[in-house]
Parts: structure tokens; sequence; C-alpha cells
């Protein structure tokens, strides 16, 4: 209710009716940490804001079972004078679309269903130890299914009995504006399923980056899932990424997690390996650990430490970091090979 209090308070700051805002919501996270980290060559510290954001979404009742959505969501730097960094009142999933008893279609900005579907998985999410600085891209970071994608086409099925499908097309990941003949040229789909029943989770998904290097069409598939047993679950997933590139070929990688409640608190650890692509020694290993404790149901604290083990060799190594996800400021190997590390506390608020 004082969400909505808020919003109407906008509303008629800006002049607007307030019965067009009646099904309007304000929400947001603020998620901000203080890190000590080690790059392989120094350690500093720093303060970091974690995909902190403000949005507003809402519906309309446009009858016969059907409504019109839509969502602005913006990224907030919480560590800054900057509100918004280098975001704007668009860098998150922003869309407006069409839902009913068919499901929901969504144009705009969002997140794949190739990154949305192991979401249940990743225990470390926008922290040190987020499974993606390791899965969802390559040993020298050639290529990242861990994607926001403008210009996308959305679409979330109903849930069919525990079953949910998911579908994107982007037509351009770049800039579907240019008027020449590189127009549209970097399109993109994204395929997922996923099936929920008791205690456990499941997914499958797929994406393709049309032409992201030259003429080749990068591809990735995975397949995990979540099993809970009382206090414990337990997380489970295998990734194939496939750049299309002759001298850099495809890559496996998997992933193990387990997180376990202890009434208000938490302990979570997870191992991922990623394994060699047709290049030598660009295979790492990640190993998070991290424990937390919910003050209220909005607010909670935590800590998380991370490395990341690439493998070295003369003229190769791998360069996976600490980076690439939602965390605000990661840590990025000093040199391929070197082995980046990770200690930070946080505090979490939604609302």
């Amino acid at each position: 209710m004082q969400k909505k209090v808020l919003v109407f308070a906008v509303a008629a700051a800006m002049g607007l009716p307030a019965a067009a805002m009646a099904d309007t919501t304000l929400y947001g996270r603020l998620n901000l940490s203080t890190d000590i980290v080690d790059n392989g060559e120094d350690t500093t510290h720093q303060l970091a804001s974690n995909s902190s954001r403000l949005g507003v979404r809402g519906s309309e009742d446009l009858g016969n079972g059907l409504r019109g959505v839509f969502q602005i969501e913006a990224g907030l730097q919480g560590d800054s004078g900057s509100a918004f960094g280098s975001s704007n009142l668009t860098g998150r999933n922003t869309y407006v679309g069409l839902a009913g008893g068919f499901g929901e279609v969504r144009v705009g900005k969002h997140d794949t269903p190739y990154k949305l579907a192991t979401l249940p998985l990743n225990f470390f999410a926008d922290t040190l130890g987020d499974v993606n600085h390791v899965t969802s891209r390559m040993a020298s970071n050639d290529v990242s299914f861990y994607r926001r994608n403008d210009n996308t086409l959305l679409y979330l099925s109903p849930d069919l009995d525990g079953l949910r499908f998911m579908a994107s097309y982007t037509t351009d990941v770049s800039d579907d504006r240019a008027s020449n003949a590189d127009a549209n040229d970097q399109k993109a789909f994204s395929l997922a399923g996923t099936f929920t029943q008791g205690p456990m989770y499941v997914t499958v998904a797929y994406e393709q980056l049309n032409n992201w290097d030259d003429d080749n069409n990068a591809r990735a598939w995975k397949v995990g899932g979540t099993y809970q047993i009382d206090a414990l679950t337990l997380a489970a997933m295998y990734e194939n990424i496939d750049s299309k590139v002759d001298d850099i070929g495809d890559r496996d990688a998997f992933h193990l997690g387990a997180k376990y409640q202890l009434g208000q608190a938490y302990l979570m650890g997870s191992y991922t390996y990623a394994g060699e692509d047709d290049r030598d020694n660009t295979d790492a290993q990640m190993y998070a650990l991290g424990a937390g404790y919910s003050l209220s149901r909005r607010t909670g604290v935590y800590a998380v430490f991370a490395q990341v083990l690439n493998e070295s060799g003369v003229g190769t190594g791998a360069a996976y970091g600490l980076n690439g996800s939602g965390k605000g400021k990661g840590v990025t190997p000093f040199d391929t090979g070197d082995n980046p590390a990770g200690f930070s506390v946080g505090v979490t608020h939604n609302f």
C-alpha cells in the first residue's frame, strides 16, 4: 500500500491522473558490499553496488481475461553520487506487453530465457561467487551467453502443471537502427523449458548468437536443476558452448552447489569447472563459500569468499575472473593464468 501511495504522489507531482496509476507499483533493491580482492598481482579493497535497482511495474485490465503489462527498471549505483552511473532509466528489464490465458508477450529490453532458466541454481547471484563468472562464457571471454538484450520479443507460457516455456527473438544484439548493410545482422534467439514439482526444479535451455564474430553463429545449451531435502537444497548444471570458430571450438562446463537453511541463517558453497576449448590450458575452476542472515523479510547480511584457479601455460592460459555478472565491481585477472580471489561482506534491502 505504501508503494502505491508513493506512486500516486509521484503521479500527482507530474500532473497525471491517479486512476491511470491504480495498478502500478514502485519497487527496488539495494545490495551494497565491501570487498577485499586480489587480481593475481595486487590486493585492494572496494565498495560495490551489486545489481541494485529501482523500478516501476503495473498492469491494466483490458477485459476478456486480457491485461496490458509494463515495467521500467533502472540500475542504481548506491556506492557513488551518480544514481544511475553508466546505466539509465531503462538500463535493466524494460518492456510493454500483453498477458492472458495464453501466457505473456513482452517487447523491449529483457534477460534472455537462457539466462533466466538457471537463476534458481545460482545461490551466489550478484556476489563474487556468481556461477556466471565461469559459465555462460569462454576462457578469454570470447563470447558471452549471460545477456540482457535490447530489441527483444519475449514469450512466457502459462504454468502447465509445473511445466513452463520461454522463448525470445532479438532483431540485433548491438544496433538495429543502422541504415547500412550491417543492420539486423547480429540476430539472436533463446529457448528454455522449466519443470517444477514438489522439491524438484529442472531446466534445459538453448541460445544462438548470429554473426557474433564475422559469419560465425555461436551456440550454447545447458541442463540443470535443484532438489530440496528438508533444509538442504542441492544444485547441478552441465553446459556446452560452441564458438563455431576453428581455432577456439567448444568447451564443456559443470556446476555443483548446496545451500543449507538454519532458521534465519544460511550456509552455501559451490564448485564450478570449465573445461578446455580447442586451445591448450584454457580450463579453470571456481570455488565459493558463503553465509548469510535474514534480519527481516526485507533486510539481510551476507559474507562470501570466492576464487578462480585459471590454468596457465607457455603462451596460453585461461582468463576467467570474478566478474561479468550482477557483481557491481568484480575482479579481472592481471594476466592469463592468474588466480583472482575476493572476500565480500554485504547488506541487502528490498522494498
